[in-house]
């Protein structure tokens, strides 16, 4: 995946700034994301997980692959996707076993 965005990196920052740009464009782009959150969500069910877990999976899944796609569009692909998500997947890690510390600088 990461090799087919790196040939995307101009035209995702362009069209991220567009989609910014028009609260439309905004309300489609959640749409897209809800379809395939639900598709990750089905595909977690048909491999016999509950639906209260699949469903917390595949909106996490889908928060940490757009996170991993801004932070890889914003540093303009040259750190690749893959690390861009496991940072990402490191991060929630994080947050997850010793919570969110406000003291902390950032």
């Amino acid at each position: 995946m990461g090799a087919a965005l790196a040939e995307h990196i101009d035209r995702t920052a362009e069209r991220r700034a567009v989609i910014d740009s028009s609260p439309e464009l905004q309300e489609r782009e959640r749409t897209k994301l809800a379809v395939v959150t639900s598709a990750i969500q089905d595909a977690l069910l048909q491999r016999g997980v509950d639906d209260d877990s699949a469903k917390l999976v595949a909106q996490i899944a889908t928060i940490a692959s757009q996170n991993a796609l801004d932070r890889w569009a914003e540093g303009h692909g040259e750190t690749d996707f893959a690390t861009c998500l496991h940072a990402v997947a490191e991060s929630l890690r994080d947050v997850l076993t010793e919570g969110i510390d406000s003291s902390r600088p950032e």
